[in-house]
């Protein structure tokens, strides 16, 4: 068996799962590691982005397999037989999870048995697992870089000559940790309805899966017409074009396990307001972005995997609205706060800086 690396994992989903598996093909590549790509297609997302395709193959080719599907499906499909045995047997494999709480969930450990060590993109996920396994654990972070098509305003429908505000979520990832809710009401504290100076711009995805979600943002900016809600499906090249025509991204979330659109914006040179807790704040600290306030608190239901009686976090409302205003009155903070933002994601999490980080880890264990 050949030194090199499986990638198996979403590798054509646009989601965030998938740009993590294609964001090590990217590192991957840039230090000049072989590798190989399995697609698996059991999710959710749309199907659609083909970047890696001439990569992919059916049957792994070399000793290292990294999974790039989280704890809760890998064992779930290896016993269902869509992950063949044989592509585990006689191969060194590496499970590269995600996880947004601070307690691993202890339904998942079976997925230990599977691998032999895993990675994780960020400590707040680090140190989530390491209660729930002695294997080894490494912190290794998404290579991140963010290609800008031609692409204006105009072919979002929005309007020129104002300040934008974006918030992205993705419905599937349960709008209770997202939490688009707390971003409007923030805007709406720090802006009029009729103020036509600024705007804020909502682009969510798998809208037409959670019509009822939905239904409840349409009603809470009812009388905004600076609020711009974007439902429709955008390809990866739309969605990378969206974030450079606005101005700053906004995420007041209440738990993120890295925070991919976060360092995508920094990338692009946005100032970003996000809550100051979980994956995040590996990258992002007061000199380069605008950190929101929060406390702890208990999750008082179950969403999705997010279970009662674990924690998260609740962003403060007026201190997001206060940080929104400031990024409006004061533009030398506002670019300030971008060129740092570009700075760090440039240095720290190129893909060849991070492709050099799994150079390593290879070499250690003799598989590369």
């Amino acid at each position: 068996m050949k030194n090199g690396v499986n990638l198996i994992g979403y590798a054509r989903a646009e989601s965030g799962l998938g740009e993590a598996c294609r964001s090590a093909a990217k590192a991957l590549q840039s230090v000049g590691v072989p590798f190989c790509i399995i697609n698996f297609p059991r999710c959710p997302s749309r199907q659609n982005d083909l970047s890696w395709k001439h990569k992919e193959v059916k049957q792994p080719i070399y000793k290292t397999n990294i999974f790039f599907i989280n704890a809760d499906q890998l064992y779930y499909h290896f016993r269902l037989t869509n992950l063949k045995s044989e592509w585990f047997n006689n191969r060194y494999n590496i499970g590269y999870w995600h996880w947004e709480l601070p307690e691993f969930p202890d339904a998942w450990v079976k997925s230990f048995d599977l691998i032999n060590e895993i990675w994780v993109p960020s400590r707040f996920i680090l140190n989530s697992i390491s209660s729930k396994t002695s294997k080894p654990i490494h912190f290794i972070p998404h290579a991140i870089s963010v290609e800008i098509p031609e692409i204006n305003r105009t072919h979002f429908s929005l309007p020129n000559n104002r300040f934008l505000f974006l918030t992205m979520f993705d419905l599937h990832s349960t709008s209770a940790r997202k939490n688009p809710l707390a971003v409007i009401e923030a805007f709406k504290k720090a802006f009029p309805q009729n103020d036509h100076t600024v705007g804020l711009v909502l682009k969510i995805n798998n809208a037409s899966h959670f019509p009822n979600e939905v239904n409840l943002i349409r009603q809470n900016i009812m009388g905004f017409n600076n609020i711009f809600i974007i439902d429709k499906v955008l390809s990866r090249k739309e969605v990378n074009g969206l974030m450079n025509v606005t101005d700053s991204l906004v995420s007041l979330h209440r738990s993120e396990g890295f925070g991919l659109p976060l360092a995508e914006a920094m990338y692009l040179g946005k100032p970003v307001i996000a809550t100051n807790w979980s994956g995040n704040v590996d990258f992002m600290n007061e000199n380069n972005s605008s950190l929101v306030d929060f406390t702890l608190k208990n999750i008082e239901g179950n969403y999705g995997p997010y279970i009662k009686d674990q924690q998260w976090a609740e962003p403060e409302i007026d201190h997001a609205a206060f940080l929104m205003k400031r990024m409006v009155d004061d533009i030398d903070y506002a670019n300030r706060i971008g060129l740092q933002a570009k700075k760090t994601i440039l240095i720290k999490y190129s893909p060849k800086n991070i492709g050099r980080i799994y150079k390593i880890r290879l070499n250690q264990i003799e598989l590369y």
